[in-house]
């Protein structure tokens, strides 16, 4: 496969591009992505982290083809391709190789403006990979990548569909793209550390790469398929990529402040959108990027009679609300809401003017999904992560509560039981 074009990266240092993917680059939907943040109002807490979805596609893109590069420089084309039940030729190594680069390119084109941060404004339910899909088959990009061939073409809307009809070896593209040791996670975790400028979420890219195998699991281990696993020389690197993610949803991703941020930006977007929701016309929709939502909020921070004004001027100014310093938490969801719910009654009964807002930050659905990566061991057994790892079971996000009231408000603390705030 011929890659004759480069690209500087600062995580990855060349992202290497071919000819038909650069015309995939240079159409509108692609190029949006320059204008849709990573870390949506992350940058308001780390001002460094202004990184867009544009830039971690074409990261993610170059991940995956390291991890097939890898995969074939220790094991051929062979080791790879006939766990897959795919005859092992060049042709066909090359074939999954252009199927997952474009895969990794085209994963995050549905992404609303400030990217997961709105995502539940997008209209009749649905996500970014629904509209990612609906975009590759009626947007520009749609004819481009048909121009790289029907089965690259085909393949590619599979995978993006995530159908449950896939074959083995578009299953194992959608594992090397987008699962727990997929491109997509390595990227965004080195690229939005190295943003942020927190270490947290560096971990050992090579060693990871070294260690990848495709292994046959079990159903306890993910289903009898071919996963991404690793060997049992890796497991530390791997240790250290899943400590990684979860040191930066515990520091960045779930920041009291960012939270807080998030909040008032969908309750000004409910009160600004006609409907209180983007669009659903897919040409209406992509004119919508971050720049449009901050001429928004300028406006309506000009305007104190328009809906969105109080939060305009809270994300704007700074005036947004600021945590109380204590958290609630418990394994038990339902008595954290009711305690939210009495802590936030409590505080508008006694300081109106308070205006409390409760946040209730729950474990991201697959914090943990890492504990059960395969594994082989040295003598041909495969067992899950969990089983051989002595940290691995230990990382544990717990959900948790938090308080917020209008800045200088004052410290309005809690305790679960008592018949005031202390």
């Amino acid at each position: 496969m011929r890659l004759p074009h480069v690209v500087r990266d600062p995580i990855h240092g060349y992202v290497r591009l071919s000819d038909e993917e650069i015309r995939g680059i240079d159409s509108r939907e692609i190029q949006r992505l320059r204008g849709i943040s990573q870390l949506g109002l992350t940058e308001r807490v780390y001002p460094g982290a202004r990184h867009s979805r544009f830039e971690h596609a074409l990261g993610a893109l170059e991940v995956v083809t390291r991890i097939f590069e890898e995969l074939r420089g220790r094991l051929g084309v062979a080791g790879i391709l006939e766990p897959l039940g795919v005859r092992p030729s060049v042709d066909e190594y090359d074939h999954l190789l252009r199927v997952a680069r474009w895969v990794a390119l085209l994963h995050d084109l549905g992404h609303a403006p400030f990217s997961h941060v709105t995502e539940r404004l997008l209209p009749q339910g649905r996500n970014h990979e629904d509209l990612t899909s609906q975009l590759v088959d009626h947007g520009e990009i749609g004819p481009i990548l048909s121009a790289a061939g029907a089965a690259v073409s085909d393949d590619v809307r599979a995978v993006l569909r995530d159908s449950d009809t896939l074959s083995p070896a578009l299953r194992f593209v959608r594992e090397t793209v987008a699962g727990p040791l997929g491109a997509d996670r390595m990227d965004y975790l080195l690229r939005d550390s190295y943003a942020t400028g927190v270490n947290y979420g560096v971990f050992d890219l090579k060693r990871v790469l070294h260690t990848l195998v495709p292994v046959e699991a079990s159903a306890e281990q993910g289903g009898d398929e071919v996963r991404l696993g690793i060997r049992r020389s890796g497991l530390l690197a791997a240790e250290g990529m899943l400590w990684a993610r979860f040191s930066m949803f515990q520091q960045v991703y779930g920041h009291r402040t960012r939270r807080i941020l998030d909040r008032h930006l969908n309750d000004f977007l409910r009160l600004s959108l006609p409907g209180g929701t983007y669009p659903e016309s897919l040409e209406e929709y992509l004119e919508f990027s971050d720049a449009r939502i901050w001429e928004l909020l300028r406006v309506s921070r000009a305007d104190p009679e328009s809906a969105g004004h109080r939060d305009a001027v809270r994300i704007l100014e700074r005036q947004h609300h600021r945590s109380v310093g204590q958290e609630l938490e418990s394994d038990d969801g339902g008595r954290l809401v009711a305690w939210l719910d009495e802590w936030r009654t409590r505080v508008s009964e006694t300081c109106p003017e308070a205006d409390p807002m409760t946040d209730l930050v729950l474990p991201h659905p697959d914090a943990n999904s890492g504990s059960s990566l395969p594994v082989l061991t040295s003598d041909g057994r495969v067992i899950p992560l969990e089983e051989t790892s002595s940290l691995v079971g230990r990382f544990r996000l717990r959900p948790l509560g938090r308080l917020y009231v209008t800045p200088g408000s004052g410290d309005f603390r809690f305790e679960p039981g008592a018949s005031s705030i202390v």
